[in-house]
């Protein structure tokens, strides 16, 4: 069950809004003056979230957006018959919006923890009241909403035009490059969530793993994955 932290913002400058984007991405919050942070810390709800447990549910009323502030947990789309497509993964200090800001609109992906999850649910209300008080920080957030169903739209196109072994060179390298930043990492996904990030059986998965790492393209011992040649994953993407 989720729990709801008692925990006090007084720091929300220096230690959670202004930071809870990433660096590489605009950083969202940190344009905002302490007055600002002021608004939007209003009614603002800190909770942990145990492995497995919805963060945000598909078809449900978007009328909050989620920071990330520890913690790994993934987007996916609940589809016909039980089946899931995993089309992103979100962890430390990420930010999602759910589309909320902009309109009424329901939620077409659902967020669960795959770790424990420490995140900040702002309701959106307070991100449009500084819409029109300030004209920068409404121009990031929607940039930054843009950049984040591009990126979703992208992976979908990727896993409707590449073959199996593209799809799973891809799913291994977004684990490198976007997730761990590391060649060697342990997988907190299963292998059925593994498939689920590809677009795949989880037979056909397996499969094509064993195939890399008979190759020698990877080691993988149950939870633990090495990528041992990443040129070759890469010629396997693009060629997928």
């Amino acid at each position: 069950m989720a729990v709801l932290l008692e925990t006090k913002c007084d720091n929300c400058i220096n230690n959670c809004c202004a930071v809870c984007v990433k660096e590489h991405q605009s950083s969202v919050f940190s344009i905002l003056q302490k007055e600002d942070l002021d608004i939007l810390m209003e009614n603002k709800q800190e909770i942990l979230f145990k492995p497995g447990e919805t963060i945000l549910k598909q078809n449900t009323s978007s009328t909050h957006v989620v920071c990330i502030k520890k913690g790994l947990a993934k987007v996916y789309i609940e589809g016909m018959k039980g089946k899931s497509l995993i089309i992103k993964l979100i962890g430390d200090l990420d930010f999602i919006t759910g589309g909320g800001i902009f309109a009424n609109h329901t939620r077409r992906f659902t967020v669960s923890a795959l770790t424990n999850v420490e995140c900040c649910f702002i309701n959106s209300e307070q991100i449009l009241k500084l819409f029109s008080k300030n004209s920068e920080f409404a121009l990031e957030i929607m940039k930054y909403h843009n950049d984040q169903n591009n990126q979703m739209l992208n992976s979908l196109i990727n896993l409707t035009q590449k073959y199996m072994p593209g799809r799973v060179a891809d799913s291994l390298l977004y684990l490198k490059n976007e997730i761990f930043k590391t060649s060697s990492f342990q997988l907190p996904l299963n292998r059925q969530e593994l498939a689920e990030m590809s677009a795949m059986t989880k037979e056909s998965y397996v499969r094509i793993l064993k195939e890399f790492k008979t190759s020698g393209v990877i080691k993988h011992i149950r939870n633990s994955m090495v990528i041992l040649d990443e040129k070759a994953l890469v010629s396997i993407s693009k060629n997928g």
